[in-house]
């Protein structure tokens, strides 16, 4: 018969000193000294020492501690006493145990600090990875960061959305996108929900945003792209122009760093990282001049190009220097390269209204100010040569009163992986998948 826990390892305080508890955990370490013995027993809140005397308890037990093999599960029944060497304070004297789950030897290393798994081997065992106290600090700060994006937007009056997931074609292209068998019609796995949060503008609700996981079937073998990603999307009617984007995208990221540093600060020891509040507004260049910049800095782009992987770090590093910032704003795009539903400049239509937001030389969101003008839409949709017939669905709702709107994609696991200094992208996500994984 298990007994019930009464705290977990994390709840045990100095002031508990002399009252009995039963506590559950993993055993992370065994350690004998003859006539002591001292089990280190873990849980997800933390760590705590238990010490066991021959005359406490029953002598079987007391001998079969040797035995019992690290990584197992036990219960603790035993007496809180304060101590002046454990970090927390207090330890344990034990009084009776019991094994809850016998582990086997591990096929991969977790206890010591410098883990020579490769990480193949690591995602293979991603559960008994995610034992290492810094893996689950990881993904707690993760969980943390999408709570607070939710916590943000909502105390800005957003409102949560779902949308499709299996899609037609007649989105935005057809390159690198998975295809499904949808009861034997051909659909795709949904890129992007950039459309239905648009159509949805139109519908009076006026602030929306979605977390989601998306797909692209982009054969990229780098440390920052995924075959299936997590984005925040969000989009807001009744806009001035863009730069009500930018100072809502800035606000989300102060407020998500402050309260990182502030309800997750654990985390960050365990993980060595410090997190640095950002100031605002951010610096913001456009890509011309930031053509300019690059090629004084030895790095030259062709007039048009996208930012490559270089030429973004070169960025941030640049930035960096001169502002003493870690996040700066990109503006402007050629036409050519835009998605048809951008609004192009009044004055250059050869350049649209939108933004790219790099964070430590990476790319984490991007938005634009959206065409809201029906003719003009239809204008732009004959310019790419698109077909209207199959975007019908998402243009109808433009004739309906659409109001002015834009919005932004903003990766998560990218913004995961730039801000504790990961050096891949998978180590930000659980379970991650590229061109060579699909499993487990």
């Amino acid at each position: 018969m298990i007994p019930r826990r009464t705290c977990h390892i994390g709840d045990i305080k100095p002031e508990m000193d002399g009252s009995e508890i039963v506590v559950y955990g993993w055993i992370h370490s065994v350690r004998d000294i003859g006539k002591i013995k001292f089990i280190v027993l873990r849980d997800k809140t933390g760590q705590i020492q238990v010490i066991a005397r021959r005359n406490t308890i029953n002598e079987e037990k007391f001998k079969h501690i040797s035995d019992l093999a690290r990584e197992s599960i036990l219960w603790i029944n035993g007496i809180v006493q304060k101590s002046g060497i454990a970090k927390s304070g207090v330890e344990i004297v034990l009084k009776d145990y019991g094994l809850i789950s016998e582990a086997k030897p591990l096929p991969i290393e977790i206890w010591s600090p410098d883990i020579n798994t490769q990480f193949a081997k690591r995602i293979e065992y991603r559960y008994l990875d995610l034992r290492r106290p810094e893996i689950q600090a990881l993904f707690r700060i993760r969980a943390k960061t999408q709570s607070l994006i939710r916590r943000f937007l909502e105390n800005q009056g957003f409102t949560e959305i779902n949308t499709p997931k299996i899609v037609l074609m007649g989105a935005e292209s057809g390159a690198d996108v998975f295809e499904v068998n949808y009861f034997g019609k051909q659909a795709y796995l949904s890129q992007s929900p950039q459309l239905y949060k648009q159509m949805l503008m139109s519908s009076g609700i006026e602030k929306v945003y979605e977390i989601a996981a998306y797909w692209r079937a982009e054969k990229s073998h780098t440390s920052r792209h995924l075959t299936e990603f997590w984005m925040l999307d969000v989009e807001v009617s009744f806009i001035d122009g863009l730069n009500d984007i930018l100072k809502l995208l800035e606000d989300m990221m102060v407020y998500i760093i402050t309260r990182l540093k502030e309800e997750e600060c654990e985390s960050l020891r365990v993980l060595n990282v410090k997190l640095n509040i950002p100031k605002t507004p951010f610096p913001r260049v456009t890509i011309r001049e930031a053509y300019r910049i690059l090629a004084e800095n030895g790095k030259i782009l062709q007039y048009g190009d996208d930012l490559d992987t270089e030429a973004e770090e070169k960025l941030g590093n640049i930035f960096m220097e001169k502002y003493d910032s870690e996040f700066v704003f990109v503006l402007e795009f050629p036409w050519g390269k835009s998605p048809f539903y951008s609004m192009r400049k009044d004055d250059e239509p050869e350049w649209v209204v939108g933004f790219d937001l790099l964070y430590k030389g990476l790319e984490v969101a991007s938005g634009k100010q959206r065409e809201h003008r029906y003719e003009r839409l239809l204008q732009n949709v004959n310019e790419k040569n698109l077909r209207i017939d199959t975007l019908k669905w998402y243009l109808e709702s433009f004739r309906y009163g659409m109001p002015p709107h834009g919005g932004f994609g903003f990766g998560i696991d990218r913004f995961i992986k730039q801000m504790l200094n990961l050096e891949d992208i998978r180590e930000a996500i659980l379970f991650p998948r590229d061109p060579e994984r699909i499993y487990p």
